[in-house]
């Protein structure tokens, strides 16, 4: 992955996710607006209940952005989930040859598949070929109604292995040969066996050691042309990286980028009708936008993506001394992660070949 991959199209932005009215996110708008509603009536009306007044201050509150990308609304949501689920996650593993099943809650039926690498891979250029055939089984992907799901995991533990994830109807791209046995070992298990991970407030622990899991929250200050994920791959100590694409069907993504390019249109036209100027960040963003419907209309795929880094350890000390390096190399290389404090065991699943929780 590259910031651009063309001269022509516009590099990554921030998460649609994080775009919403006027800049304010959805659930931002919806608990101030509520917030500031209950205290104005307080205010206004006689004799009104004095909780009335305490209720609108704490949402208006919870609209705060506070740490890890979240708001305190939403801290408080993650807070109430965690507090209220299991902290044990069972997981396991099958894989038949034909197809590999993932569970982990929930479950899914993947074919993988192992990355021929021939030496210095930046050097030959292959990479690039390599980037394009995946590519294009995403595309084809996309023409489907139904949702598709494909990953990929790098694994830096000596030597390097990269390992595919596909449907099992889908086209196997070229390069990439049929691997049993790399499931169970992103798992870190046996075949056919299962093991149990108990959930802390920022680590998972199992009975090989304790790990946690980083999500990549954007890409904005990277350079353009530079390789996104550059910089966490060249570590000292090995660790996992998951690429997940999750492909949305053909007539949904057509009306999904044709929204969220009138949705911002919107936006920026109330904006100027109220006096503010467009700014250059949400003119490009807005190209960045039709630019995308314009591709989804062509026939590329539209996909969600979401970058986890799993950091494994004996123990807790070097478990925080390995997950402040990858934290320290990210942020470097221009890349914002998040923690996933309260979140260790969603993500853990989150990550797995074939993406069991999404």
């Amino acid at each position: 992955m590259t910031s651009e991959d063309a001269p022509e199209v516009i590099g990554l932005g921030p998460s649609d996710a994080d775009l919403r009215w006027i800049g304010v996110r959805r659930h931002q708008a919806i608990v101030v607006s509520v917030g500031v509603g209950l205290v104005g009536d307080w205010f206004l009306r006689r004799r009104a209940s004095l909780a009335e007044v305490l209720v609108g201050t704490v949402l208006a509150l919870g609209a705060m952005p506070v740490a890890d990308g979240l708001t305190l609304a939403e801290w408080a949501l993650v807070v109430v989930r965690y507090a209220s689920r299991s902290h044990w996650r069972h997981c396991g593993v099958l894989d038949t040859g034909d197809e590999c099943t993932v569970w982990a809650g929930p479950s899914v039926s993947v074919r993988t598949f192992e990355l021929e690498h021939r030496g210095r891979l930046d050097l030959s250029g292959r990479d690039e070929h390599v980037a394009r055939a995946l590519a294009n089984v995403v595309d084809a992907l996309g023409a489907a109604r139904a949702r598709r799901h494909v990953s990929v995991h790098v694994l830096s533990d000596p030597p390097t292995t990269t390992v595919l994830a596909l449907p099992l109807d889908a086209r196997v791209p070229e390069g990439w040969r049929r691997a049993t046995g790399l499931a169970p070992r992103l798992l870190g298990t046996t075949p056919g066996a299962s093991r149990e991970v108990l959930e802390r407030w920022r680590y998972l622990r199992s009975r090989d050691g304790v790990l946690c899991v980083f999500r990549v929250l954007d890409y904005n200050a990277v350079a353009p042309g530079r390789a996104l994920l550059h910089d966490v791959l060249r570590r000292a100590q090995p660790s996992e990286l998951s690429l997940h694409l999750d492909v949305v069907g053909g007539v949904k993504a057509q009306r999904q980028a044709a929204r969220a390019v009138h949705r911002t249109d919107s936006d920026d036209a109330a904006s100027r009708a109220a006096g503010f100027r467009r700014s250059a960040r949400s003119a490009r963003h807005l190209g960045r936008l039709a630019q995308r419907e314009a591709l989804v209309a062509s026939g590329r795929a539209l996909t969600r993506i979401a970058v986890f880094v799993v950091v494994r350890a004996s123990t807790l000390g070097e478990l925080r001394s390995r997950s402040d390096e990858v934290w320290r190399r990210a942020h470097d290389g221009g890349l914002r992660l998040q923690r996933g404090v309260g979140r260790q065991a969603p993500w853990w699943s989150a990550q797995l070949p074939g993406g069991p929780s999404w």
